[in-house]
């Protein structure tokens, strides 16, 4: 199931809505519920007090006398005026704030609810003695007070609610809008196009994804670059020895040797292929073991030993102690590959140092030859990737692209610089992860 964000922002915008109506019912409820309460309390309150100051002899008039009073006091031009009903049971007299002749109905009763004028009294009803004292309010007025309280109360929750579906608005807006150019940008550019979006954005989470994109996408390009390099150089490397078997066989007398050698070249090739596709699968770091070097490089230079010297090369070791985290397979085949450019590259009486050290908690391994050397150029070249100088000379890229990729797999880094103090030829240095 898949969401817009659109969707999710109607929900969220409902949802602020909704929350906002339900606390405003909620809150008028519970003030309309607590202020009629606290009339109520008030209205009975007053209500006792007035019929025990009149109990209590503080007023001493007339009947005719206290309802002038009590219109005085009660103004019954007010709309929140209370109605106030003074009787006295002894002698039948009573005052009222308000002109009617309705009779004492029950003496005894505490709440009271009454008609006058067409309009509903409620309020309360206290004896003291012989006096009885109703205190009474129209009923409408707390519909009145409770069209106040809403307008106070919902105003402001209005208003509130308001700014903040504008703020999210923005808000959405704002993450939305860059995203949809994004994508608009994305969508117009044809499948081949591995440019760096440029799309500005002020949302820092859109400024990662893009180049969190921009970052792919080069890796992608940068992938796509090698595997092209690497058909075309290996179309380049097999093309000579194809060519050669072709104008062999076409000869009346082949020359069994040259087809042999030939034939012997393109099995190497094929074996460094194979190396390199399966270096290219990966996750070569689950069956990482722990690898003594000393012992592993000292088996492979003796193994190289005849070979060196059959070629008039000179070889010259020192292994120290070194114990790494990888594939022994691997950094054999890592060690094959610069020994065979030596042979491949290097003239007869070149002197071939191959060492192994601890450097600053690091295994280090360096191939140094006082060949003809490279220029920086070319080095810095061969530091990138697969790199080709001579296609008879059996494949040098291919070599080094396996290289390369041995070092990727173990984090190790690969470095091709020129010998110490001015010498010529040629130093690998390889450094593993501490």
């Amino acid at each position: 199931m898949k969401l817009r964000l659109t969707w999710v922002a109607a929900l969220l915008a409902a949802t602020m809505v909704i929350t906002a109506v339900t606390g405003v019912v909620a809150t008028y409820r519970e003030a309309s519920d607590e202020l009629r309460d606290v009339l109520d309390d008030d209205l009975e309150s007053q209500c006792r007090l007035l019929a025990r100051l009149l109990a209590a002899g503080q007023v001493r008039l007339p009947a005719a006398d206290l309802a002038v009073l009590l219109r005085a006091t009660f103004r019954p031009d007010d709309e929140d005026t209370l109605w106030v009903n003074v009787y006295d049971t002894a002698d039948g007299r009573f005052a009222s704030n308000l002109p009617h002749a309705l009779p004492l109905a029950d003496a005894q009763a505490r709440q009271l609810r009454l008609q006058l004028d067409g309009h509903d009294w409620e309020g309360y009803q206290h004896r003291e003695g012989q006096l009885v004292v109703q205190l009474l309010r129209r009923a409408d007025r707390f519909g009145d007070i409770g069209k106040e309280i809403i307008e106070d109360i919902t105003l402001p929750v209005l208003a509130g609610s308001a700014v903040n579906l504008a703020l999210l608005a923005v808000l959405i807006g704002l993450s939305l809008w860059p995203l949809s150019r994004l994508v608009r940008e994305i969508g117009s550019r044809n499948a081949d196009s591995l440019a760096p979006l440029l799309q500005p954005t002020i949302a820092a989470e859109i400024a990662v994804l893009r180049d969190t994109l921009n970052r792919m996408m080069a890796s992608v390009d940068s992938v796509l670059k090698r595997e092209r390099q690497f058909a075309s150089d290996v179309a380049h490397e097999l093309r000579t020895p194809l060519t050669t078997l072709k104008l062999e066989l076409a000869t009346a007398d082949p020359d069994r040797q040259a087809l042999k050698a030939e034939v012997d070249r393109l099995a190497r090739l094929v074996e460094q292929l194979l190396i390199l596709a399966r270096l290219e699968q990966g996750r070569w770091h689950e069956a990482f073991t722990a690898i003594d070097l000393q012992a592993l490089y000292a088996r492979e230079l003796e193994r190289y030993g005849d070979r060196l010297q059959r070629a008039g090369m000179r070889l010259a070791s020192e292994l120290d102690p070194a114990t790494v985290s990888g594939e022994a397979t691997l950094l054999q085949a890592l060690l094959q590959n610069l020994l065979n450019n030596v042979l491949q590259h290097c003239p007869p009486g070149t002197a071939l140092r191959v060492s192994l050290r601890q450097q600053a908690g690091r295994a280090v391994l360096e191939v140094s030859d006082s060949g003809p050397g490279l220029p920086e150029a070319q080095r810095r070249q061969m530091g990138q990737g697969f790199t080709r100088f001579d296609s008879r000379s059996g494949g040098l890229g291919i070599g080094l692209a396996i290289c390369q990729r041995i070092a990727a797999v173990h984090g190790a880094s690969l470095e091709f610089l020129a010998n110490d103090a001015g010498q010529p030829g040629l130093k690998v240095r390889l450094a593993f992860a501490s």
